[in-house]
This record gives structure tokens, sequence and C-alpha cells, in this order.
């Protein structure tokens, strides 16, 4: 019978955020808008936005310009003045060939200036989220769902889009005024009887422009409400998704062994259902927006037509003059409904910004301080009234405990106890308890998990992570390899692949010790380093460790006898408490 234990979750709650005001997350947006503006990039910053700013001026400039020619130009059709027919066409091509030239220039430098700006904030958050070991703990604690997707689709599709968002609105402002004035040129006055009183109010198609992009812009808010918090939902189910699928292949070999693909289908198909029930109401909402923008769009092609048409019956008004309102009707119109025309947009990035909000919250959380971590001078390791916390209300009493420079501590208790919990507080990993737990400041502590973390590239830089894989020879490397029977793999030394994948976990154990051996540390912490070893290589580790290392303050999480009388004290943990002994080597019964 087949089982697997790994099913694709729904995103984690955010924990701990408390609701805020919508005055909060506006500062918080401003805040992420104007911090490259002040960065060491400031110079760019501040040139790439004038550049678009003006260029967008100098667009909507020549779109006024082109309103003019389209009135002249349909005059002179409409009066046959072929002497002036050419002309008009040379006009034409001057205009939009000045208007083509600032488009390309405007698109090449969005893409710079997002760039740009991408980069700042993702060097910025990437360090943060790294920074004193952020990334373990908010895993540890399952802060947050998907931070991988919030630095690098979040922050990419907020600078992708956001300096559009506001170059558009300043661009909607300018051309509403320019060619407000182009309305109000060929507009007439609103009369009106109230009460005895004629009322006269000027510039009728300017007013009608105004009220109709009030109701467009109005009907597309209320019919889109819904858009902002599906589009979040969907970002949500995405990565959820994402995450089964990378989290079968970090595990593939475990799912193929447990004959658990049918599960782990089936686990994918439930998160892939709820991406297309979101995406269905998702449709929905986009539906409406669209249907909406198209009942709109057509009346507005229409209405200045209708509005200008008695003026060119009446005489008032010449066919290039329809043409010329109709135009600028349309531009009018359009410059001021960018909020509608940007709705789908706007309701991205607020997902976005809502999600960027969400993890700086948890990138400030501080973790709790109940186990306080000092690094003072000397060797010594020592813990003064320790105690372990955990989620499930248990709590583990370690109390005091020295670990001198040269001992050899071994580790033992039933599973589950906390023996690894109790390495992760010397690591100052484990905030949750209380005590102190004094570290040295100086020399080299290495902690050795029992799976040994390889990153991607040469086998080399494997080895030497996270040090420069230059700053050890070649031959010294391979030395080690072979000392730890490894020598088959000194030819791959410098070939890159994923080598968590290539290697098996025994092979990473023995690869742990080369490193432990090539960084020669003064203190020593192995969690279970030879769990995969077979009998003879865990012995192989340990006596080539001691050869070579014979100094080295040694803590250790085993379950073998055999590697006990490696040690010199025994630290036992129990549900009662902490015992601790010396280890007299000629005794077979050592801890």
């Amino acid at each position: 019978m087949s089982t697997s234990n790994h099913t694709v979750k729904e995103a984690r709650p955010q924990a701990g955020l408390p609701s805020v005001s919508t005055e909060v997350r506006i500062r918080h947006f401003l805040k992420l808008l104007t911090s490259y503006w002040l960065s060491s990039d400031w110079m760019f910053a501040w040139f790439g936005t004038a550049f678009l700013l003006g260029s967008k001026y100098i667009v909507i400039y020549m779109s006024v310009q082109a309103n003019s020619w389209q009135r002249s130009f349909y005059d002179v059709v409409q009066n046959k003045q072929v002497d002036l027919f050419l002309p008009q066409i040379i006009e034409f091509f001057l205009i939009n060939g000045c208007s083509a030239m600032v488009l390309v220039l405007e698109v090449y430098f969005y893409g710079m200036f997002s760039m740009r700006w991408r980069t700042f904030l993702t060097t910025e958050y990437v360090a943060r989220w790294m920074k004193n070991n952020g990334f373990y703990s908010m895993e540890r604690a399952a802060l947050i769902d998907n931070p991988d997707q919030r630095i690098a689709e979040d922050i990419k599709e907020f600078t992708n889009s956001v300096m559009a968002i506001v170059v558009g609105f300043f661009g909607s402002i300018t051309a509403g005024i320019s060619f407000g004035s182009v309305l109000w040129s060929v507009a007439a006055p609103i009369r009106f009887l109230i009460a005895g009183y004629h009322i006269s109010i000027p510039g009728d198609m300017l007013w009608y422009s105004l009220l109709y992009t009030v109701l467009t812009t109005g009907a597309i808010i209320w019919v889109g409400r819904p858009l902002i918090s599906r589009t979040m939902r969907q970002q949500q189910v995405e990565a959820d998704f994402r995450f089964g699928l990378i989290y079968i292949r970090r595990n593939a070999e475990q799912i193929a062994f447990l004959d658990a693909a049918p599960t782990e289908v089936q686990s994918l198909r439930e998160a892939f259902d709820r991406i297309k029930k979101n995406y269905h109401r998702l449709i929905l909402a986009q539906m409406g927006i669209n249907a909406t923008g198209h009942i709109f769009d057509s009346i507005g092609k229409l209405l200045p037509v209708f509005l200008t048409i008695p003026k060119y019956f009446a005489g008032t008004l010449t066919f290039g003059g329809i043409m010329a309102a109709q135009d600028a009707f349309r531009q009018m119109t359009s410059s001021l409904s960018f909020f509608y025309q940007a709705f789908q947009s706007f309701a991205q990035q607020i997902a976005n910004v809502n999600r960027i909000w969400a993890f700086d919250q948890m990138l400030e959380r501080k973790d709790a301080t109940g186990i306080q971590i000092i690094r003072n001078g000397g060797g010594t390791i020592s813990a003064r009234d320790l105690r372990l916390d955990f989620y499930n209300n248990a709590s583990l009493t370690i109390g005091d405990w020295t670990i001198l420079p040269g001992q050899r501590w071994v580790i033992v208790g039933p599973s589950g106890i906390g023996k690894s919990s109790t390495m992760r507080a010397i690591a100052g990993l484990w905030p949750d308890g209380a005590g102190v737990v004094h570290v040295p400041s100086q020399g080299l502590t290495m902690f050795v998990p029992q799976r040994l973390y390889l990153p991607m590239g040469t086998l080399k830089n494997a080895i030497c992570f996270p040090a420069s894989p230059e700053q050890y020879d070649d031959d010294q490397v391979i030395s080690l390899l072979s000392v730890v029977g490894l020598e088959k793999h000194a030819q791959r030394l410098h070939g890159s692949r994923s080598w968590a994948d290539q290697l098996s976990p025994g092979e990473q154990q023995r690869l742990a010790l080369v490193r432990i051996l090539l960084y020669r540390p003064d203190r020593l912490v192995l969690d279970e380093a030879t769990s995969a070893l077979d009998p003879a290589n865990a012995l192989h580790f340990y006596a080539t460790l001691l050869e070579r290392l014979p100094s080295v303050t040694l803590i250790s999480v085993v379950h073998d006898e055999r590697l006990k009388p490696f040690h010199t004290h025994c630290l036992r943990l129990a549900a009662e408490g902490a015992t601790q002994s010396a280890l007299d080597p000629e005794e077979e019964t050592v801890c």
C-alpha cells in the first residue's frame, strides 16, 4: 500500500497581522514608491522620472497638434482645396513621426527604469529576508505564505506597472486640460429655465464629456469591486500550486520509493481545482468590467457626433470641426477615464502592495526573545536556566549546562524529546523558551545538520560552501575526498549540476566531513550527521574527525551506541528534565 503525507495546502494565514486602516497601507505604498528616489541610484531615478513625464507631455502636445490637423484636413477636403492637400499630408507625417520617436524612447526608458527599480527593491528585500536568519524563523513558525513569490513576482509586477500608472495619471490630467480647451472652442452654452429664470452655462461639450466620464468610471468601479480580492486570491492559489510542484521535485526519490505518485497527483489536482474555481470567479468579474466598458465605449463614439451635428446643419460648425470635436471628446473622456481603463491594473497592484505590506510586517516582526544569546570571549559554551518551549505547549528543561573547550558531548534521548531543538537553541535559531546561552565570539563554530545543504553549481563550490571555492586548492579538496572514500568524484570537481540530487544521503554526509576538515572549526555541532551512513563509515567518520581535529569542541546527536565512546560527556534528555554525566571510555555502557 502506497502512502504519502505530502499535500498541497492552501496559503498559510498571515499570522499576527492586525487589521489596519487604509491610511496605514497608503503610507506603506508611498514609502515603497519613494524609497528608490532616495537611494544611491537617485540620479537615474529622478532623471528617468523627469524623462517619462516629459515624454508623456510631448506625446499629448503632438496629439493636440494632430487634433488641430484633423480639423484643417477635413475642412480642406470639404472645400476641395487641392493646393493645400499635399502640405496637409506632409504635416501629418511630421506630427506622427515625432510622436513615434518619443514613444520608442519612452518604451526603452520604461524598461530600464522598472528593471533598476526592481533591482533596488529586490536587493533590499532579499537582504532583509536573509538577515539574522529571518527566512528560517519565518518558515519555522509558518508566518506567511510564499515569501519567494512576494520577492520574485510581486515586486516585479509592482515595478513594471506602478510607474506606468503614475505617468498615466499625470498624462490624463494634462490631456484633460489640453483637450478640454479644444472642446470649449466648439462648445455652445447649455440653456434651461428654472422658476422663471433663464440659466445659461457655457461649454456644453466640456460638461457633457465630464458627465459621461463620471458615469462610466462609477459604473466600472461598482461592477469591478470583487476584482481586487479575487486577484489577490488568484496569486495565492497559483503560488501554492507551484510550491506543490517544487515540493515533489525535491522529494522525487522518496515519492517514487513509496509508489505515491497517485496520491501526489490527487493532491495537485485539488490544488489546481482551487485555481480553476477562483479563476472562474475572476473571469466573471472581468466580464462585467469588459461588458460595461464596451457599452460606454460604443456610446462615446457617437455621442459627440449627435451633440455637434445640429451646429453643422445650422452652419455654425464645419465638418472638420465635427471631426475635431469627436476626436477631442474621445481624448478627453479617455484621459479622464484613466481610472476605469486601468482598473484591472489597479486591482493587480493593490493586491501586490497588500502582499508586500504583509511581507514587510513579517520582516519587521520581532521574534520572541525568551532565550537570550550572549556572545563573549573564550571558547566555553554555557547555558543558564535553559528551557525550550514547543508548539504543543510542551517544554524541555535543561537547566545549567557548560561545555568547556576540548570536551566532546553526546546528546541522547527518546525521539521527539527536543535533541535537535537543543542544537538550534545553541545556534540562536530557537527563541521560544527561557534562559541565557553564552557562545564564544572568537573562533569558528560550525553546525552540520542531518541533511547537508548543497547549493547548485560545481562540486567544489558545494563542498566549500559558504566560502568561495577559490580559497581552497583542488589538490587539497581531492585529497580529502579520498579520505572519506569519495575519490570517484574527484574528476567531477568542476562539474556543475544539482549535487543534492546526484549524491546519495550517505555520500552527502561523507561530503559534510570533507567540508568540516576544510574549515577546521574550533567548535563543531553535529545533528545526526552520520544517520545515513553504514556502521563502518559512521565509525570512520568520527575516527577521522578526531584524528584530524583532536582538540575540537564537539556536541553530537547520535543514536548509534558504537559512536558514543568518541565523546567525553553525555547530556540525557527526558520529559522530566536533563541529566549530565562524564563518560568513561573504558566502560562498555557509556551513556
